[in-house]
């Protein structure tokens, strides 16, 4: 079919304020954009789902998008608990404390979205601050999970299952939060969540000493044993591990996002030297830390925490 010469029109416009570029060799790349990548999609339908078998479950450096899509349940993300309907949904960002065990339900519907991001700016405005889905947003979702159980080839086509989630979240930023009714649920009147609460902020802020379990309750005000059982009954894993791994996720965030050394990380992380640092890192992650932040360089899948710590 022949061109009609005004169908160029917008092209022309739009090259008579192209310029010559500085480089013929270097231009826009892909790994400088925002571009979600090892996107991981799963379900959970019951209790024993989303319950921890470890404290890599709810303590990582991924980023997790969590869309309810039957059953209301509660979900606590830092000191902060959140009320999700179904057709609703939140963001959870690298190293956000979160758990599911408030949900009582024998039932439900939960979708989850894993994934890593080098450049995540565009989408931090969904941090704590989860979302009211519109039928565009539901659209979106079901072509992610669409190309990830059902390629349209042979293969998962991962450009566009980046570039589609990619637009779901950068969309989803347009859309309502959930009401202020539906935040902070049960924060003031249990008071397990209380000293959880308590005890989460505690060791948060003690990062860079290893603090021990008796510090801990030292510093709260309750016993040893009291402590172990309430963060046990709220998370199913020992509030040993949990103050060891909080550590480990603090130093693998430092490895990714900040320009100290791996000897200032480990001080910083509160390991008495560097082969302890690189031991306990080994252990956590399967390789040391040097070997981790060298992955980070090159643009390559992080590894998931193995388990148990």
């Amino acid at each position: 079919m022949k061109t009609h010469p005004n169908d160029y029109t917008q092209l022309k416009r739009h090259l008579r304020k192209l310029s010559d570029p500085p480089s013929l060799f270097t231009g826009a790349q892909i790994e400088q954009s925002f571009a979600p990548d090892n996107i991981i999609v799963f379900q959970r339908t019951n209790l024993s789902g989303i319950q921890p078998k470890g404290v890599s479950v709810n303590y990582h450096h991924r980023f997790e998008l969590v869309t309810v899509l039957e059953s209301a349940a509660p979900l606590r993300i830092d000191r902060t608990s959140y009320l999700l309907h179904p057709g609703e949904g939140a963001l959870i960002c690298p190293n956000q404390f979160h758990h599911f065990m408030d949900v009582e339900k024998a039932h439900f519907d939960w979708l989850f979205i894993t994934f890593e991001c080098r450049h995540p700016e565009p989408i931090l405005a969904l941090r704590d601050n989860p979302r009211i889905y519109d039928n565009e947003a539901l659209e979106l979702l079901g072509q992610v999970v669409g190309e990830y159980v059902s390629p349209r080839r042979e293969q998962r086509d991962h450009l566009f299952l980046s570039y589609t989630l990619g637009r779901l979240l950068e969309h989803l930023i347009t859309l309502p939060t959930i009401s202020s009714e539906r935040r902070d649920i049960h924060s003031s009147d249990d008071l397990r969540d209380q000293i959880l609460e308590k005890i989460n902020r505690h060791v948060r802020e003690n990062l860079h000493r290893a603090i021990s379990i008796g510090d801990l309750a030292e510093a709260l005000g309750y016993s040893v044993s009291h402590l172990r059982a309430v963060f046990r009954d709220r998370l199913g894993v020992s509030l040993g591990r949990y103050m060891r791994e909080s550590r480990l996720s603090e130093a693998a965030k430092l490895l990714q996002g900040s320009e100290l050394n791996v000897s200032e990380i480990g001080e910083k992380c509160g390991f008495e030297s560097l082969y302890a640092f690189s031991r306990a890192f080994r252990k956590a992650y399967g390789l040391p830390p040097r070997a981790y932040r060298q992955l980070i360089q090159q643009g390559a899948p992080l590894p998931t925490p193995l388990s148990p710590l």
